[in-house]
């Protein structure tokens, strides 16, 4: 998987970008520390992530990542 996600607690995860399966993604980066959904969903796109694959992966960590942005 390109955009490794892990649930840690309620709405914190932390991410890692693994290449090269994503050419619009530059360089491999990862969190220095669990981000909210919506924080790490606006890295994510800041970095050429696309938003299916940002959203396919927060899924399958957390079916609700959606609900609780819109709580934001």
């Amino acid at each position: 998987m390109t955009i490794k996600i892990t649930k840690v607690s309620d709405d914190l995860y932390p991410a890692t970008l693994i290449l090269p399966d994503m050419p619009a993604v530059k360089e491999a980066w990862s969190t220095n520390e669990a981000l909210t959904g919506l924080q790490l969903t606006n890295e994510l796109v800041a970095r050429g992530c696309h938003q299916v694959d940002i959203g396919d992966a927060m899924y399958e960590q957390d079916p609700l990542w959606v609900e609780k942005l819109q709580k934001v």
